[in-house]
This record gives structure tokens, sequence and C-alpha cells, in this order.
């Protein structure tokens, strides 16, 4: 699942909740407030027409039903208590509303008036002094269904309006998420297109924000990277040419040396192994020089047409120097032409050369063949294993370290051949069953125009 749709699903889920608890508040205040109407309504006087006679010595019984046609009227002291139901009123009656007698048991026990509601109405307990005879009580009551049926309205609406508002959030957020990770996706967009041979591109940044600040720190870290590299890549440079004098020089003494007749035999066999060490060293720093021109965009093509069949005679006549017992080339070549640098092709071809003759037994065979702009490799020999594969080309990589080492492998031949393919716009692949063999092809971008 992408962060913008966690994003998405996570705000909706909160702002469910907030809803769900606004609703909720919002349908109590509700709900309070009609009710608070209600009970102002029951505490209120609503006189039908003015009581005949007012004054401070109380109230008598006839008074309130002359003055008020909507209450009733109940003496405690009585063996049942009557309800009076003033005269007009015709609303409600004994049968259909039997009053809340919970609430004037109450209201006779501490005096003092209640509010409450039963069975759907609300009620209006209270005493009242008359001018003679008992103390009576007083219970109005007005009705909830109109209460009842407003919240019920007000339900329906929120539960209709709810998922419109949330499904209205989910797009929302949606669209508001993409903008906001809108930096992260060209971020990822440009660091895809960072690679190790490049370094040179950066992360776009936009704005202050969170993201602008860690594009800015990723760029630091390029830079830093990119400076490290470049040290690398310059030491290597200067190292090869460095080296490549006091190289020249050794193998100069020891091929003097060995010309000497004379030479005793334990001299002659450290002296060969000498020259064989410097020979092993020579191909390293010509490799690494070739590596190092290549990653600074160095790397000279001097382009021209060329006879494949010269270039694979030379190429097997110093392959044969190097492996004299190794089994038998094949060339399936005739007249066909390549369109590329001489030396650099020769190299391509002597690295693929030597691998095939290296770790393919006398017995087998190492065959060359044209294609269209290009050339197949294929051996018997002992072939690679799968896990190896993807590797190959990787510098001083080795599918036998210690077998490489003992055969003269640098583990930079392949990574040799593909630079100089990819050198030419071609491409090097390399196919392989173990016991069964291996296959490299070459293809080249061929002439331009």
């Amino acid at each position: 699942m992408s962060v913008r749709l966690r994003l998405t699903l996570l705000n909706m889920v909160v702002f469910a909740l907030a809803l769900g608890i606004f609703g909720g508040m919002v349908r109590a205040l509700v709900e309070h407030n009609l009710i608070a109407g209600v009970d102002r309504q029951l505490k209120r006087e609503r006189p039908g027409r003015p009581p005949r006679r007012t004054n401070n010595e109380g109230t008598t019984l006839t008074d309130l039903q002359e003055s008020f046609a909507w209450f009733r009227m109940m003496d405690p002291e009585a063996p049942v208590w009557p309800f009076y139901l003033a005269s007009g009123f015709n609303a409600f009656d004994d049968m259909t509303l039997p009053g809340d007698p919970e609430a004037l048991k109450r209201c006779v026990a501490d005096g003092k008036p209640l509010l409450t509601t039963h069975k759907g109405s609300r009620y209006y307990t209270e005493k009242i002094t008359t001018k003679s005879g008992p103390a009576l009580y007083r219970q109005r009551s007005e009705s909830l269904e109109t209460v009842h049926a407003e919240l019920s309205r007000l339900t329906k609406t929120l539960l209709t309006t709810t998922p419109l508002a949330l499904l209205i959030a989910g797009f929302g957020g949606m669209f508001l998420t993409g903008r906001a990770l809108a930096p992260v996706r060209a971020a990822t967009e440009a660091a895809a297109r960072i690679g190790a041979e490049d370094l040179s591109e950066r992360l776009p940044i936009r704005g202050r924000d969170e993201f602008a600040r860690l594009a800015s720190t990723f760029n630091g870290m390029l830079e830093r990277l990119e400076a490290a590299f470049d040290r690398q890549k310059r030491f290597v440079s200067d190292a090869s040419h460095e080296l490549k004098t006091p190289l020249t020089v050794i193998k100069a003494n020891t091929s003097l040396a060995l010309a000497e007749p004379d030479l005793p035999t334990d001299y002659r066999e450290t002296l060969v192994e000498i020259d064989r060490a410097a020979d092993r060293t020579s191909r390293i720093v010509q490799d690494l020089l070739v590596l190092a021109r290549t990653e600074k965009g160095r790397l000279p093509l001097q382009e021209a047409e060329l006879s494949f069949l010269v270039l694979c005679e030379a190429v097997v006549q110093e392959a044969r120097r190097l492996h004299p017992e190794g089994p038998t080339v094949a060339l399936q070549v005739r007249n066909e032409t390549l369109w590329g640098d001489r030396h650099l092709l020769h190299r391509l071809l002597l690295n693929l050369l030597d691998n095939a003759l290296r770790y393919t037994p006398a017995s087998g065979s190492v065959t060359i063949t044209p294609i269209a702009n290009g050339f197949v490799v294929t051996d018997t020999g002992e072939g690679i294993a799968p896990e190896h594969l993807p590797h190959l080309g990787e510098r001083f990589y080795r599918v036998d370290a210690a077998r490489a080492r003992k055969d003269g492998g640098t583990g930079l031949g392949l990574a040799i051949s593909r630079t100089i393919a990819e050198a030419h716009g071609g491409t090097l692949t390399i196919q392989s069953e173990k016991g069964k063999g291996t296959t490299v092809t070459v293809k080249l971008a061929g002439a331009a125009g």
C-alpha cells in the first residue's frame, strides 16, 4: 500500500471520528435545547383569562381553574389523590395521561418543584398555596413527541450527510496528499537516475519545508560522494601511470637477464616468475587506465571500418602465447567487417578469448562467429553457475577467486570488455550453463549515419 493511500485512509478515519464526535455533540446540544424550551413552556403561566381575585392571601381552586386551562391539581391529604381537570381542558384525561406519580411524591416530600420525564412526556410538578384548605400540587405536562421527531430528523440528516462528507474528504485527501508528496516523487525519480558512474545529478529543491531540507541534505551527501569518487578515479589513473615506468624497467631487465645463455637454472626460474608477474601487473595497470579514462568520459575512439578476420587472427595469435596448451579455436569468419576502434576491439576480443581458453579443457573448443554489427564467442568449458551470472562484469569479481589468482586472472577482463562495448554504443551479454559452456554475445552500434 502506497504512502499516499495510507495517509488518505488515515485522514478519513480521523475525519470519521471527528464527524461522529461532532454529530453526537450536535445531537446532544439540540436535544438539550429542545427540552429546555419545553421546560420553559411548562414553567411559564399561560392564562386562559385573568383571575377574578388576586391578593397576597393565597389563591382559591376556582381562581386556578379559571386562570389556567391545562393543569392537574392533586390533594395529598385525600385518601386517593384526585386529579382535578380544569374546565375547558379536553386534550388529556386520566386514562391517556395519568401524570408522574413519582415526581408528585418527591415534591410532597421536599416541597421543591421538579422537572421530570415520564412515558414520553415532560412534567413540571410544584406545590401551590391556596387561601384555605390543604396544600395542593400542580403538575403540568408537555408531550415530547415533537422533540423526538426533530431529533429523529436530525439523526437521519447526520447519517445521510456523513458518508458524503467522508467521500469528499477521501477525494480531497488524495488530491492534497498527492500535492504534498509531489516533491518526494520528484526526488525519487531524480535518485533513480543517479548511478555510481555519474553522481552529477541532484535532487530538485522546492520551497522551504521538510522535504526541501531533506533534498538539500541528500544533495550535500551526493556532492561529498562525487568528490570522493573523483579523488578515487584520479588516484587510480595517477597510480596506473606511475606504475607503468617501473614495470617497464622490470620487464626490460628480466628480458635482458633471460637472454643470458649461461644463467643458472634456479636464477632463470626466478626471473621467469618475475617476468610473468610483471606481465600480469602490466595488464592490470592497463585495465585500470582504461577504466579510469572511461569513468572520466575520456575514452578516445578512433573508429574506422576494419576486417574482422584480420582482427581475429591477431587476437588468436596473442591468446595462443598466453595459453599454448589450450583448446582449439575455430574461426567461422570470412570477409565480414566491423566499425570501431581497432585497438579497443582487439582488447575486448582478447579478454573474451583469454577467459574462454582459461576455463575450457584442452579437449574442448572455442568458436568465434560473426553476426550483424558484432560477434559471438562460444566455448565448451565448465560453464558458470546461475548465481554468478548477475555479477559478471563487476570489477575484480571472480567466480572462483583462488583459482583465478593462480591462473593469472585479474577480475577486470569482463568489466573492461563491457566498458569497451558500451563505449561503442553496444552491449555485451553472457549466457552460460554449468558443465555445458558459455556464450558471450557482443553487439556494436555500427557506423553512424
